[in-house]
């Protein structure tokens, strides 16, 4: 009995062993947690109120297993997965200037000296490949956009499967060449977010794993359904589409290419709406895909619409909870500050030489790299123009990091179209072809062509080897017309043909600084429609010149900081007898150009500026030389033409010249600018008469102008001490 007591006691305890665990198994499966999901939908400026909903979601106390998004959608999804906190991403999104980044319109210190006479005067540009003029990509490469999210989503660098993220991940891209529904869950995060928001014919499109990738919102701009073949059991879906565009609405590209993409995505957001447990949508009606600069408003209406969900939200955090309660995430994410690199790759690179990077970049292996000086050096080496695009990221090597660039060179050359006129030179159209590394590697040729009025044709060939010596050609040949005034009625209207060719050395510092060595041979012939010309026929000249030039305007107009310098020694020698005994055999003439632009508030900029200008010992150079002040025309076909507000164009002329200009600049609503301008100053033939009784000249002017996609629109109303009444001025586009 006793044994038998023992043999069923020892029965009921396996038993009650097998049967608790079951239970306790039956239990845990009845108490899993369910995988909860939040889902961005797409809609570019729009997508900023994702920050506010997620604001409230943390103050609701949830907890998400997966994130998904498409374009804004997935670059606010993957920083929330990534860790930061929704204040974080709305003070990156504050600390941006929007217009810039979406157009890769680099600051102006970034360019090289050389090129920011160049960097805002066309209306259009096409890239030459393989001798041919071909349309681009996109407008815009996406350089600017690629770096703020390679800076930002720098912590995702240590893994290429974005399972491995803080909180799972997955954003939407659309295949351009079959247009299928790609979902990005592996590989480099931030070009798979780069990918995700490519708008079409807007930005360049990606290509990831062989495959070109645009937008994803092109046909799933709301992937919901991705999310929940993720794992999730509950969606969280935020939605910020406003739906198609009224007929009054289509009148910009990326509201047509918005309204057409939006047909095919008309279902896939059906159904993602329907997918969706917890649907929050947005009042969004006043604002479109590119209401950049309305972040605020749109965080703020994020926030009240999620706001009106917060007890239903609140009771999901709840009921998750109570299930398996787990400790709040911590938000604290930021950018990485630096990486030590064991070594660097450059892939792309074909007819630019790595030592061009290597000194834009400053970087070497086997040292600590600073994240921050790395964008500065990516940004240095975009400016230069030899570069589409050239992106990096980091890949863990051992327990340091290899830096890895993907580069595209920038095409053989881009052809370029400008339109101007203004009061002075009348109207003119500029067509330019650039060409990059014509003979020697690194070496950039310019040629345009002015048709209108006054013609011109200018090439220039340029080695540019920053501090290290450079060197560079120039030939010029141009005609214009002048004419004289002798009290406010034209006496004379001279003919001028020009022709120059130019040999020089350079050094150029920080993209702002230049000094150039060189000799220019010119070849004058001024003829006078009314009396006997001054220079008749061939009058060849020699100059020997010095150059120490500096510009770091923040803008080519309207600008807002910064400052400009041209100062210049040269020696005219003339060749041959001159057709003018005027004339002496050589001068030496010196002249110097200030302009500074003082911020006074957000609004208003002081702008003064001097010219200084005297030959040496009365010497007497050709006419080209002297100088001719009036005007406001910016375009110096002289490099001793000064404006001067209130007289007509090259009114007066001298050999000594002393000049102060004063303007006030009032950015009084968007691009709207008021210019209030005065300019007094003295100009004589000799320096007897600047010492002892020089003629004050003063001229003052207003100005309203306009930025425009062609260039400033302006219209100048002005007066002198010299001229009866007032006159005006015309200028419309970029100047060249």
């Amino acid at each position: 009995m006793k044994n038998n007591r023992l043999f069923f006691i020892a029965i009921f305890f396996l038993l009650f062993f097998f049967l608790s665990d079951s239970l306790f198994a039956q239990s845990d499966l009845k108490g899993q947690r369910p995988k909860l999901g939040l889902v961005l939908s797409g809609g570019g400026a729009k997508g900023f109120a994702h920050v506010g909903v997620i604001k409230v979601l943390e103050e609701a106390g949830l907890q998400f297993d997966y994130i998904g998004g498409t374009s804004m959608g997935s670059i606010v999804g993957a920083l929330y997965a990534l860790g930061y906190h929704p204040d974080s991403i709305a003070q990156i999104i504050r600390s941006q200037d929007w217009n810039s980044v979406m157009k890769d319109k680099l600051p102006r210190n970034y360019i090289p000296i050389e090129e920011k006479y160049n960097f805002d005067r066309f209306v259009i540009t096409f890239p030459i490949i393989e001798r041919r003029v071909k349309v681009k990509g996109g407008l815009h490469s996406g350089q600017l956009v690629d770096l703020l999210l390679a800076k930002y989503l720098s912590p995702s660098f240590i893994t290429n499967d974005f399972s491995e993220l803080p909180v799972p991940f997955v954003c939407i891209a659309t295949d351009l060449e079959n247009g299928s529904n790609v979902v990005l869950n592996k590989g480099i995060l931030h070009k798979a977010v780069r990918a995700s928001l490519s708008i079409p014919g807007y930005f360049n499109p990606v290509t990831i794993d062989n495959r070109l990738l645009v937008d994803g919102g092109v046909i799933n701009n709301f992937p919901v359904k991705e999310v929940k073949e993720h794992g999730a059991d509950l969606i969280i879906g935020v939605d910020v589409q406003t739906g198609l565009h009224s007929r009054e609405n289509l009148n910009s590209i990326l509201n047509i290419i918005d309204q057409i993409t939006s047909f095919y995505r008309m279902n896939a957001n059906e159904e993602a709406v329907r997918l969706s447990d917890v649907y929050i949508k947005p009042n969004l009606q006043e604002y479109d895909m590119m209401s950049f600069d309305d972040y605020e408003d749109i965080m703020r209406l994020g926030e009240e619409s999620a706001l009106r969900f917060l007890p239903q939200l609140k009771k999901i955090a709840d009921s998750i909870n109570a299930v398996n309660p787990r400790e709040p995430r911590v938000l604290d994410a930021k950018p990485l500050d630096s990486a030590f690199v064991t070594y660097i790759q450059y892939n792309g690179l074909k007819r630019i030489p790595k030592e061009f990077l290597d000194g834009a970049l400053d970087i070497s292996p086997r040292s600590w790299v600073q994240i921050s000086e790395l964008t500065e050096g990516l940004k240095r080496a975009y400016g230069s123009g030899f570069f589409e695009s050239i992106n990096y990221h980091l890949i863990p090597f051992d327990e340091d990091m290899g830096l890895v660039f993907n580069i595209r060179e920038a095409s053989s050359g881009i052809f370029g179209a400008g339109i101007h006129y203004d009061s002075d030179y009348k109207t003119a159209l500029l067509l330019n072809a650039t060409f990059k590394n014509v003979a020697i590697k690194g070496s950039k040729l310019f040629i345009d062509l002015n048709l209108g009025e006054n013609q011109r044709l200018q090439g220039f060939y340029l080695v540019d080897r920053g501090s290290k010596i450079g060197f560079g050609t120039k030939a010029t040949f141009f005609n214009m017309s002048l004419n004289e005034y002798s009290k406010n009625e034209i006496v004379d209207v001279y003919n001028v043909f020009q022709n120059t060719g130019e040999v020089f050395a350079q050094w150029t510092f920080k993209n702002t600084m230049r000094f150039r060595a060189g000799f220019t041979f010119e070849n004058i012939s001024i003829k006078s429609r009314f009396s006997e010309s001054t220079l008749k026929g061939s009058n060849p000249f020699l100059v020997g010149f010095l150059n120490w030039s500096i510009d770091s305007y923040n803008k080519n107009q309207y600008a807002t900081n910064g400052h400009k310098l041209n100062l210049t020694i040269k020696n005219v020698s003339a060749l041959f007898d001159v057709n003018n005994k005027d004339i002496t055999k050589n001068s030496l003439v010196f002249l110097m150009r200030y302009d500074n632009n003082i911020p006074v508030n957000a609004k208003h900029t002081f702008k003064p500026g001097v010219f200084a200008g005297f030959t040496i010992k009365d010497h007497v150079p050709p006419p080209q030389h002297w100088f001719l002040v009036g005007g406001q025309s910016h375009i110096n076909y002289f490099d001793s033409f000064v404006p001067f507000t209130g007289l007509r164009f090259i009114e007066n002329a001298g050999l000594y010249a002393l000049i102060g200009n004063f303007s006030w600049q009032y950015n009084f609503y968007s691009k709207l600018y008021l210019t209030a301008k005065w300019d007094l100053g003295f100009v004589t033939e000799t320096l007897e008469d600047l010492l002892n009784k020089p003629t004050l000249l003063s001229g003052f002017g207003l100005t309203v102008g306009y930025e425009t996609a062609i260039g400033p629109v302006e219209i100048s109303v002005m007066g002198s001490n010299i001229n009866k009444g007032m006159t005006n001025f015309i200028n419309i586009g970029y100047w060249f």
